[in-house]
């Protein structure tokens, strides 16, 4: 649609439900927040009050790259949501990629 939101259909209401669990989905390097629909729904985008943000970590101490040690550096930044595959399984060791969500207008950290 021009104004950026997608309608999709069902088959089976489980898929509906599978599909609003995860909330925010990546495709094609675009960030998708899915929503159910109902007929009382605007189709204009809503101002967001936190956005996903990927960040990278270059040079992280190997002491960092447990699943304990990712979540707090990410916890500093914003709400911790996801790490990315590669970091999940400790592949290509030269940075970190983990997924948070910040509120708008709050300065992020250096």
């Amino acid at each position: 649609m021009k104004n950026g939101i997608l309608l999709v259909q069902f088959d089976y209401e489980q898929g509906k439900i599978d599909a609003l669990q995860g909330e925010i989905y990546h495709f094609d390097n675009k960030t998708y927040i899915v929503k159910a629909w109902s007929p009382e729904i605007e189709f204009s985008k809503e101002e967001l009050m936190t956005i996903p943000i990927w960040i990278k970590l270059h040079g992280l101490d190997f002491t960092y790259w447990s699943e304990k040690g990712l979540s707090k550096i990410r916890s500093l930044v914003g709400k911790p949501l996801l790490v990315d595959k590669h970091t999940e399984k400790k592949l290509g060791l030269s940075f970190a990629r983990l997924l948070i969500e910040a509120k708008v207008g709050n300065k992020l950290p250096e």
